[in-house]
């Protein structure tokens, strides 16, 4: 059994599994895996039982992971969505994860962080609007609040007839944020130009050290987002910067040696400026030390990067073994914060 999870809180998961459990869900994965890998589907079943019950593993790790392919010492070497959750809950401070959970917050909070122009659309009447607009032609609103990407939206100022209506529009909807679409390093642009491509770098901060945890590459098919609701995927990145295998959905059967729509490499992929993406998340994470454990976007523009967000759950990101060959994961480079989750 994992002791990455403190006991009390396999308890409380391993009861949600129970009280939500899903015959035919398990199944269906179980079934889809099975015929993905050449397994026998009953095998693959009872095996997600038992590494849910007793390894931290929910039914969408196994699958996302590839575990049917790898031996239990190999499983071990990855992340899962439970032990994430359970560090990101024992080492982040509940009071304060609102200049994350909420943009609004995070964007005033981090504004020096963001190189770009915002505003609030509870503080900015129409003309405000109207007039950021005229300055950003094509602009950013988002919903304080959101995930994956699903509150996001672009819009273009030539459209707008009404901006009172406009206005309350978004207002509705909840897109009260406005941001300034950013333009992104011309090198990520050959991989997809109609969407910014975001590096995720999660960091952890012990209150004398930032340490980098993980860091993926996410790459957008020309969508707002380059997130996975979005049609995007990702690679993982090394410590130098470089992809070190072909990028995946990690949401189904899926690899990508190359982008699908520019068909620029994904394998001989390098962030650019990394060593400045570093500097700036490694500045970055000690400015809320009570929430020293984040994933950050972070956007590279021709001037340098900047950030998107802050994650106080940072994101599941590991390698697919079936995408890439790579049999390891990133468990051991979150010692740091597995090891300040147990104080």
């Amino acid at each position: 059994m994992s002791r990455d999870v403190a006991l009390t809180a396999r308890m409380k998961y391993i009861l949600k599994r129970l009280t939500s459990f899903d015959l035919s869900r398990v199944w269906s994965f179980a079934s889809q895996i099975a015929e993905e890998q050449g397994k026998w589907a009953p095998r693959v079943f009872c095996d997600m039982l038992i590494w849910a019950a007793f390894h931290d593993t929910a039914y969408i790790d196994y699958y996302e992971a590839d575990f049917a392919l790898l031996s239990k010492a190999e499983r071990k070497t990855f992340m899962t969505s439970l032990i994430q959750h359970h560090l990101a809950q024992a080492v982040n401070k509940r009071a304060d994860i609102h200049n994350f959970e909420n943009k609004l917050d995070f964007n005033r909070r981090f504004a020096e962080y963001l190189g770009r122009d915002w505003l609030d659309l509870d503080q900015a009447d129409a003309e405000t609007l109207k007039a950021f607009a005229e300055k950003n032609p094509v602009f950013i609103a988002k919903t304080p609040v959101g995930r994956e990407g699903k509150g996001v939206f672009r819009y273009e100022a030539s459209d707008v007839a009404d901006w009172n209506a406009f206005r309350d529009e978004l207002r509705d909807k909840g897109q009260r944020l406005i941001e300034q679409n950013i333009v992104q390093h011309p090198y990520l642009a050959e991989y997809c130009a109609g969407t910014v491509n975001t590096t995720r770098v999660a960091t952890f901060f012990d209150g004398e050290k930032v340490h980098v945890l993980m860091a993926a590459q996410k790459f957008g098919r020309g969508a707002v987002s380059d997130q996975f609701t979005w049609g995007g995927f990702f690679t993982m990145i090394d410590e130098h910067g470089r992809s070190f295998g072909p990028g995946h959905t990690g949401k189904h059967k899926s690899r990508y040696e190359t982008h699908p729509d520019s068909g620029k490499s994904i394998v001989e992929f390098e962030v650019p400026m990394w060593d400045r993406v570093v500097e700036l998340v490694t500045r970055a994470a000690q400015e809320v030390p009570s929430v020293p454990y984040i994933g950050w976007d972070v956007a590279v523009t021709p001037e340098g990067p900047l950030l998107i967000e802050g994650n106080w759950t940072p994101g599941l990101y590991e390698t697919r073994v079936s995408a890439t060959g790579i049999r390891t994961g990133s468990r051991a480079k979150h010692r740091p914060v597995i090891e300040a989750s147990r104080r």
